[in-house]
């Protein structure tokens, strides 16, 4: 009965000497398939940081390829140019003349608010209703 029971614990020594085995061999697999997860993580992400950055610099150059535009400046002008002002402009009308100021006034308006730290909001406007002709809607069949 002794060897019996000798046997049963030599077997079950072997059974977890093998199930050790076989857990630390599945931890270095599952360790080594972490650290490729994670190279391609860092991978995927510096190529999405790129990305990023290349579109922002895209976009940052069309902005100001509009602001040029916009302060009248050749679409193409250096970011220097900004600086010079408006490139001399002749109307031809004068309602022109009044669009183009009431403009450079708004941004100057908008400008002003934001260097001043917070916003505030435009006077109150006097609104005029203006009532249409009643319409005479057909019955509901």
């Amino acid at each position: 009965m002794h060897d019996l029971f000798q046997n049963y614990v030599s077997d079950l020594n072997k059974l977890r000497e093998a199930f050790h085995s076989e857990l630390a061999a599945t931890a270095e697999d599952l360790s080594k398939a972490m650290a490729l997860y994670a190279d391609r993580g860092e991978a995927a992400l510096a190529s999405f940081m790129e990305q990023a950055a290349t579109r922002g610099a895209e976009l940052e150059a069309a902005a100001a390829v509009r602001l040029n535009q916009f302060r009248g400046l050749p679409a193409n002008a250096d970011i220097s140019d900004v600086d010079n002002g408006p490139v001399a402009r002749t109307p031809t009308n004068p309602d022109k003349l009044k669009i183009l100021t009431a403009v450079e006034q708004a941004v100057a308006d908008v400008l002003q608010v934001e260097s001043e730290g917070h916003r505030k909001l435009p006077p109150a406007r006097a609104i005029t209703l203006v009532k249409s002709a009643q319409v005479q809607s057909e019955p509901a069949a």
